[in-house]
This record gives C-alpha cells, structure tokens and sequence, in this order.
C-alpha cells in the first residue's frame, strides 16, 4: 500500500472516511453498517433488501437501520447452515462484523431457542477463526465480544471504544476509558499505512469521532484539576462587572441587581460558566442511596471525572465549622458510590459575607478532608449589600 501523508489526524480522518463513503457505496450491508454508525451522509442507502442472500438480510436486519424485518423462521434457517460446503467457508465465517450484527438480532428476537442456536451456529467456526491467523486484531476482539459479551478481555483500544460508545458494554472506570483512548489514537493513525476492511475503516472512523467528542470538551492541551481550580479561583475578575444598579442605566429603566441568594443560583452560575467548556457536564446527579441517605451531586465534569461540591454561606448563622462538617460528610457519601469512588472532589463556597479574614483557615481545613482535591472560595462581589 502506498503510505498516506496526513499533517493531522483530522485530515486522516477525513481521508478514511472519504475512501469508506466510495468502497461502501454498492455493497449493501457496509452502506447500512456506515448508516447505523452514523457516517452516512446520503442518508437511508438503497437497494433491493429481498434480492439479498439470507445471511445478508439477517445482518442487515440486526443493525435496525431498516425498516426492513427477517422473520424468526429465517433467522433459524440460516442459523442452522454448517460453516462450510465441500470444504468451502461460508462467507460468514471471517465476516466478523456481519456476525456481530447477527448476534444482535438474534439478541432482539428474546427466543431462548435462537439463543441456544446461535451459539451452537458460531461454534463451528469462531473459536477456529480466533486460534488461525486469519484475522487482524481488531477482528479477534469483535469474534471475542461475539463469543463472551460480558467477560472478553480485548487486545485493542478501538474494539471496546465502540462497544461504550455503542452503550453495549459500558467502561464506567475514568482512568481506564482515558487509558484506552490514548491507545487507540496510536491504533487510528496506523490506518493510514494498513489495508484494512471498508467496516474496520468505518469503525475507526466513528470511535475517533466519539473520542473527539469525549476529550475534545476543553481546549486542545487538555485541561488539568490546576486548570480547574486556576478557572474557578478567577472568576471575581469576571464579577467586577456583575449587575448591581442603583439606577437603571437607560430611560425610564428600573435598576437591575442580580441577586445570588442562594446555594442552587451558585449552582448555576457555574453551570453557565463551564458549560460552554465541558460540554459533558451534569448537575443534580442522584447517587445510589446511602441508607436514608440520598446523596446527590451538584456538578459533575465527566471528561475531568471531577465533583464540584458547591457551597453557600448567606451569613454569620452558618458557621465555617459547619460548612466544614458539611463537606466532610458529602464526600464520604460520595465515595460510597462505586462509579465515584476514585472522582476527584472539588469544594467551591460563595460567601456572601466576604469574611475573608476565614478564607485560608476554612481551605486548609477543608483540604485535610480525605477525598477533597481542591477548594475555592469567592466571596460575593462588593457591591452586593
């Protein structure tokens, strides 16, 4: 092959994605396999579907891009057709992704005797197929999904990219999802010097454009927990002009003040501060309850797997002890929940006393907390009474 010259991964991006669009084009079930990745720029492809063989029908059918249905009766039909005649393979037996897709629709049929049929169909050739050296990495980790969906261990980045990606097999653990995305990109930029099939160029294509998506919600240097804090530690700059009007500023206007009087309109502000940013980012998340407890997070930034525990100290009644004790206890709950466990916590307080003489104390206490990373204080804007 003739090596492709790429400054970026973009541009590699859009060449693969051009040559899948061009070698997709007469073959029916790669056309409907860019469609269901959402690649497809031309819309529903089109063919005859009843002119297809049966194997192609059922693959098609089981990526549900298509109107068009195969009836349990067929599906048992091809289910029950040996790998080979004479000798010759089926042309399923190194079509890793048609398989996959058989296994879905075998799947949405919810008939325990299909289930049972399809496993015994790939028996006959998918464990020969996995031991030979016939297929490329990729392939072997799609045949192992295929084989053992909730329990294969897989040898690429891109294989269980696309299953999270595809909601079918969910990598809840940050560090590990950061980890794989790291990989595949070594993994994508090699498509550029391989011949590889017109699906596996589909795949690659469309786990990059879900990678960009998971990683690209903050600038292209990445940001870091000292980015965040740096972030949130500057925002009285921007505050110098928060409304506060003693008198409106154009004719007949009444004054205008912006009030922040309570802890969910801190929420909110940072909410509108970060989202334009982390486009990933979530509020009001419920966790798993804790006894009677019901612990819920304030916001959560996905990509930076970082808690944002917000806090509001509207006068002298709630006391920095307090708000301490308050913290402390919102943490444990959070690490009891097992997809937060290892989340970095961040505690931000809005105090509208501006009793900044307590600032550093209350952060070095609050910092002493076990599972707190990082905390920041603003007090409210000065001309707030």
């Amino acid at each position: 092959m003739v090596p492709v010259e790429k400054e970026n991964a973009y541009q590699l991006r859009e060449y693969l994605h051009h040559k899948v669009s061009e070698s997709a084009h007469a073959d029916p079930f790669k056309s409907s396999f860019l469609y269901f990745l959402g690649l497809l720029k031309d819309g529903v492809p089109s063919f005859d579907f009843a002119t297809l063989s049966l194997y192609q029908r059922c693959a098609i059918a089981g990526l549900g891009v298509l109107d068009e249905t195969v009836s349990s009766l067929d599906v048992s039909r091809l289910l029950g057709q040996a790998a080979k005649i004479d000798s010759t393979p089926r042309p399923w037996v190194s079509d890793m992704f048609g398989v996959m897709a058989v296994k879905w629709l075998a799947g949405q049929m919810n008939d325990a005797r299909i289930a049972r049929e399809f496993e015994n169909w790939i028996s006959g050739f998918l464990a020969q197929q996995v031991s030979g050296d016939h297929l490329n990495v990729f392939e072997k980790d799609i045949a192992m999904y295929v084989r053992s969906s909730d329990s294969a261990v897989h040898a690429s980045a891109c294989v269980p990219l696309f299953l999270h990606y595809r909601q079918i097999r969910r990598i809840e653990d940050h560090q590990t999802r950061l980890s794989l995305i790291g990989r595949f990109m070594a993994e994508f930029r090699a498509q550029a010097q391989e011949d590889a099939s017109t699906a596996l160029l589909s795949l690659m294509v469309y786990v990059f454009d879900q990678v960009n998506q998971d990683v690209a919600v903050v600038p292209p240097k990445g940001w870091s927990l000292d980015d965040l804090l740096g972030f949130l530690e500057h925002i009285p700059v921007g505050l110098k002009r928060w409304t506060w009007e003693d008198a409106g500023r154009t004719r007949g206007a009444e004054p205008v003040k912006w009030q922040v009087e309570n802890e969910y309109h801190v929420q909110n502000l940072l909410y509108v501060l970060l989202a334009p940013i982390f486009n990933d980012i979530a509020d009001e998340v419920n966790l798993q309850p804790v006894g009677q407890k019901n612990p819920r997070i304030d916001l959560y930034l996905p990509s930076l797997h970082t808690i944002i525990e917000v806090k509001y100290r509207k006068d002298v009644k709630k006391s920095f002890p307090t708000l301490i004790g308050e913290i402390a206890e919102d943490a444990s709950l959070y690490r009891a929940d097992t997809k937060y466990k290892d989340a970095r916590i961040v505690s931000f307080l809005w105090d509208r006393t501006r009793a900044t003489q307590e600032h550093a104390k209350f952060k070095e206490g609050v910092l002493k907390i076990d599972g707190i990373d990082g905390c920041v204080v603003i007090s409210a804007p000065s001309t707030m009474s």
